[in-house]
């Protein structure tokens, strides 16, 4: 099982729109609007890195989202 967590920068006025429509992404467990550097959030799980590929994929697809930044959690206990 592959964690990481995502950090979504959205496009100007569309926020809520992504946030709301990336929590639909397979894969994405939870989702929280934040302040600051990053607009949104994401923890993921895939069971394997090239599905980790995909669920990024898709997550940029979003409408309103700008960039995403990836952070993969390493060790095997915080995945399940």
């Amino acid at each position: 099982m592959t964690l990481a967590f995502i950090f979504v920068n959205c496009n100007v006025d569309e926020g809520s729109t992504a946030e709301r429509n990336v929590k639909k992404v397979r894969g994405v467990v939870e989702s929280h609007e934040t302040s600051g550097a990053y607009d949104i959030i994401l923890k993921v799980k895939a069971d394997t890195e090239a599905e980790l590929r995909d669920i990024i994929k898709n997550i940029r697809k979003v409408r309103g989202v700008g960039a995403a930044i990836t952070s993969i959690v390493y060790g095997n206990d915080q995945a399940d």
